[in-house]
């Protein structure tokens, strides 16, 4: 049976690989994109918020159709693999224009080309998400799986945080030795360098590793890994399948889980250069985010050795706590606080690890008790929900941190008097605290546990030995 159950390590890699270029998306859109577009083209900060609200909710509309069709589709190369293919061109065009805009940029420029970028996004996402929960049907393969494709999204991060630090510590008359000794310096030794008005050359730079890397890892794993399709092959409408979905009590848990602390770690994003910058006085913020995603990288086979010893929901409460710990300390950090900075921004990125993976792989356990309850087969509509469900809480976290600040006067890249800094410092530190206590007290309580998931993988296994014989 183990065998059978067994995957490779290779094609753990393959799979995982895509989230590479996929994560470097994210990060600069969580940390650069607003602040490029409030300080360089000079969009007010509300009205920033606002378009990003309208992109996300355009976003969001499109999440279960493509999981449900995503379902649906039936091809001789797989059903995931085709809404990957489809989205990877659109994806690349959307953050070229983006990520490399003109000089003049104006509103309908930017909400078509973010739109545009969310559609590709989704077309990739989901089935993608979907993809990982088949590749195995075991509670600690999947969990292989899971965070072997996180593992990525870090490296994908630590990327992302290296083309700003690259560009941070360049300068005229830098050569490559001296760069490189400066990227050292930063990373390892805490040396900060002047990085203003680079921001354009930081998001340029990041948008071609994007354009680089995503077709070349979606190669991959469309060649390397294989897209099964279900042996159980009842379709369930998308009306119905929302139905079942909701009266999952699990399936809500996990959702409203996912829904807090994304929203908490999307309200401190949304914030995260402005604190850096100019409550801390880091100027070479790629730096600190660097070893952020290095520490994030490390700690991964803790969480997965600490989950499979006290429990994947056990081991999320321990990263809830840490986090939330972390932010709420940041508070009372003053100006030039840089070695105790340095120390909490460590141990936030620690747990940024488990908090990547631990729930993705809660989220495909459930995905076994709907199985018993339908007889379908619906990843891809519960990892659509899940979207779903992180982008509408994404999208409410950024627009409200951006206009709460925007509100008690705080003007991006300007001088800031010690109201509006001290918003910027509450919201920061607090706002993403307030977030992870529901979270955890639900997560605390989550009755999947490692013994009741495979005893439904056995019933799951005897319906489908029924199933096959009629």
């Amino acid at each position: 049976m183990t065998s059978t159950l067994s995957v490779r390590r290779s094609k753990i890699m393959a799979y995982g690989g895509l989230s590479t270029p996929l994560a470097m998306i994210g990060y600069p859109i969580a940390i650069w994109l607003i602040p490029f577009y409030s300080e360089v083209t000079k969009f007010q900060l509300a009205l920033l918020a606002d378009l990003l609200l309208i992109a996300r909710f355009t976003d969001v509309i499109t999440d279960p159709l493509i999981g449900q069709w995503g379902d649906t589709t039936k091809t001789r190369f797989g059903r995931r693999k085709p809404w990957i293919v489809l989205g990877v061109p659109l994806m690349l065009y959307s953050v070229y224009k983006l990520f490399i805009p003109g000089e003049d940029v104006t509103v309908t420029y930017f909400l078509i080309w973010i739109m545009l970028m969310y559609l590709g996004s989704t077309a990739i996402g989901i089935p993608y998400g979907a993809w990982g929960a088949e590749i195995s049907p075991d509670y600690h393969q999947r969990s292989r799986v899971v965070s072997g494709r996180e593992a990525f999204v870090l490296i994908g991060l630590l990327i992302s945080a290296l083309i700003p630090l690259g560009v941070e510590v360049s300068g005229d008359n830098i050569n490559f030795r001296e760069g490189l000794s400066r990227t050292l310096l930063a990373i390892f030794f805490f040396k900060d360098f002047s990085s203003s008005n680079q921001m354009r050359e930081i998001l340029a730079f990041m948008g071609m590793g994007i354009i680089l890397l995503l077709p070349l890892f979606a190669a991959i794993a469309i060649w390397k890994v294989p897209d099964p399709m279900p042996k159980l092959e009842k379709k369930i409408p998308l009306k119905e399948g929302l139905k079942y979905a909701m009266e999952n009590p699990l399936l809500v848990r996990i959702l409203a889980i996912i829904f807090l602390v994304i929203a908490g770690e999307s309200f401190r994003n949304t914030l995260s250069l402005w604190f850096v910058r100019d409550v801390i006085g880091i100027e070479t913020v790629g730096a600190s985010y660097a070893r952020y995603f290095i520490a994030g990288f490390i700690a991964i086979p803790f969480w997965l050795w600490l989950g499979k010893v006290i429990g994947k929901h056990r081991a999320f409460c321990i990263t809830l706590v840490g986090t939330g710990t972390v932010s709420f300390l940041c508070f009372f950090l003053e100006y030039g606080d840089y070695t105790q900075f340095h120390i909490l921004f460590l141990l936030k990125g620690a747990c940024f690890g488990g908090l990547q993976f631990l729930p993705a792989s809660m989220l495909a356990d459930v995905v076994d008790v709907d199985s018993l309850k339908t007889g379908g087969r619906r990843a891809g509509t519960f990892f659509a929900l899940n979207g779903m469900i992180a982008k509408i809480s994404a999208m409410l976290a950024v627009w409200a941190a951006a206009r709460l600040v925007d509100f008690f006067g705080f003007i991006p890249g300007a001088e800031n008097g010690e109201t509006q800094m001290l918003a910027l410092r509450f919201f920061y530190c607090i706002g993403c605290a307030a977030f992870f206590l529901p979270a955890l007290f639900l997560t605390w309580f989550y009755p999947l546990t490692k013994e009741k998931h495979q005893e439904l993988r056995e019933e799951l296994e005897k319906q489908t030995t029924a199933n096959s014989k009629t």
